[in-house]
């Protein structure tokens, strides 16, 4: 799969942790993980969209209106690595990360790992 639809894969993901509505949350992640994506990061370690989803929501009511911008991806064989930094609702810097994630062979995400320190 090229570079540029690797990234469109991780962009979907992170865009539906910011997504309005349940509904555009799940199409977004439907677009890019797998039914049963293992998802973690420092405070979180989940399986399943349905799951995933429930982190999302978790998070927008920890972190309204907050967004993504991605700093450098790498892709090779499926797998992608990413610097990425969040943002609060008002602009500020709140943190900047790192993650990697596994892709099946129709392009979705069976593995997603986020690494920070808390």
């Amino acid at each position: 799969m090229p570079e540029t639809e690797l990234r469109d894969v991780f962009e979907n993901y992170l865009n539906a942790f910011v997504a309005a509505s349940v509904a555009e949350q799940e199409r977004l992640l439907r677009a890019s993980a797998a039914e049963d994506v293992m998802f973690s990061n420092p405070g979180v370690s989940g399986r399943g969209l349905s799951n995933l989803l429930g982190h999302i929501s978790a998070f927008q009511q920890r972190f309204a209106g907050a967004y993504f911008r991605i700093n450098w991806f790498r892709q090779q064989h499926g797998q992608m690595l990413a610097e990425w930094t969040q943002f609060n609702q008002d602009g500020t810097e709140f943190i900047t990360a790192n993650s990697y994630a596994r892709c099946d062979e129709n392009g979705r995400i069976v593995q997603f790992a986020g690494f920070w320190a808390q």
